[in-house]
Formats: C-alpha cells, sequence, structure tokens
C-alpha cells in the first residue's frame, strides 16, 4: 500500500504503478547528478526517508513535495511525469540543468543534448581536473568531434598524438580507437559531439 498525505491506497491501483514509475524517474535523476538521498532531501526540506520511500514508490508526495524535489534536481516536473519524454524533436537545457552522466574517469561528464525522437547525436561538456584520462582506447559507430573549451587534452589517435589547445577541434570518425587525456596541471574542458553511424 502507497501512503498519500495519511491516505492508502490499493496496491492495484493505476496510480501506484505510476508512482513507482516517478519515483523511478526521481531516483535515475538523483543517481546522474551524484546526489546521496541526504542532499537531495537538505535541498528540498524533506528527511532523506521520504526521498526514498517516494524513490521506490511507496510514498505519493504531496505536490509542494514533489515542486521540491523536482527543484532539488534541477528538473522541470514534466521530465518526471511525461510518459512520451523520449518522443520530444525539441529540448531546452537551461545552465546548470544538464544531466551529469557517471563514469569510472575522474572527468565530470554532463549532457548538453537530450535525447530527442529517434536520435542521431549526443553531446557532453567534459571537466578534466589535472591527469584525467578516459582509460582504455574507445570506439563507436559514426563520428566524434571535440572542441576545447579551455587548459590542454591530449588526444592518441592511429598511434599518434594531438594536443588540443583553448579553440582548437578534433574531428575523427568514432571507429578509430582513441583516447584523451588531461597532461597539465590544471583543469582542462571541452565539447564532445557524437554522431551516430
Amino acid at each position: 500500500m502507497l501512503l498519500e498525505s495519511g491516505r492508502q491506497l490499493e496496491a492495484t491501483d493505476v496510480s501506484d504503478i505510476r508512482a513507482k514509475a516517478i519515483g523511478a524517474r526521481i531516483r535515475q535523476a538523483r543517481i546522474q547528478q551524484g546526489l546521496t538521498l541526504r542532499a537531495v532531501a537538505e535541498a528540498a526540506g524533506v528527511s532523506p526517508g521520504t526521498v526514498q520511500k517516494i524513490e521506490v514508490g511507496r510514498l505519493v508526495p504531496s505536490i509542494e513535495i514533489f515542486l521540491k524535489v523536482a527543484k532539488a534536481l534541477r528538473r522541470r516536473v514534466s521530465y518526471f511525469l511525461d510518459e512520451d519524454d523520449e518522443k520530444s524533436d525539441l529540448r531546452l537545457i537551461r545552465r546548470g540543468c544538464g544531466r551529469v552522466v557517471p563514469t569510472r574517469s575522474h572527468a565530470r561528464i554532463t549532457s548538453i543534448a537530450e535525447p530527442l525522437r529517434d536520435p542521431k547525436m549526443e553531446a557532453c561538456v567534459i571537466d578534466l581536473p589535472a591527469g584525467a584520462q578516459s582509460g582504455r582506447p574507445l570506439t563507436y559507430a559514426g563520428e566524434l568531434l571535440f572542441y576545447c573549451l579551455g587548459g590542454a587534452v591530449r588526444f592518441f589517435v592511429r598511434g599518434g598524438m594531438e594536443i588540443l589547445r583553448d579553440g582548437d577541434t578534433l574531428h575523427v570518425k568514432a571507429d578509430i580507437p582513441h583516447r584523451w587525456e588531461n597532461p597539465g596541471k590544471a583543469p582542462a574542458r571541452m565539447i564532445a559531439v557524437w554522431v551516430r553511424g
């Protein structure tokens, strides 16, 4: 059973299924941004237990709490409610609201292009602390474009090396093994655009 401001709902209620889907999207947004339950709870002014119950669909939040949680996650309410979200043909991502992509490296990757209907492209901003690297060589189908916004980024492609500095661009077929690193002592930043092949 779910609770909504003290009111019990039947587990078979269609709204329960919807609540679980919304909770799953809230959890996904929190994890993508690297936030803890406690951090979201503090920003929303609720307890961590409340956020956890919402995430697993055991609590249907009031509109007030839902709005606060959405704000804490820097997402529009429609992000959590829109069932046809992946069918959009227009997206606007406000400054500071890009989805943080989980990664094993020390780089911070922030999506700046959410999927449209029949997506063909992905784009992100990659923030590289000193010494950060992509790890093993990467390959994809399609094309990649990297644009250096600041610092220096060293690319290893086809047994050679290229260094991108502020304003430099590297455009490469994505199926060519490549890797990158920040060789400097200062942070570096670049935009990466991947067009699927």
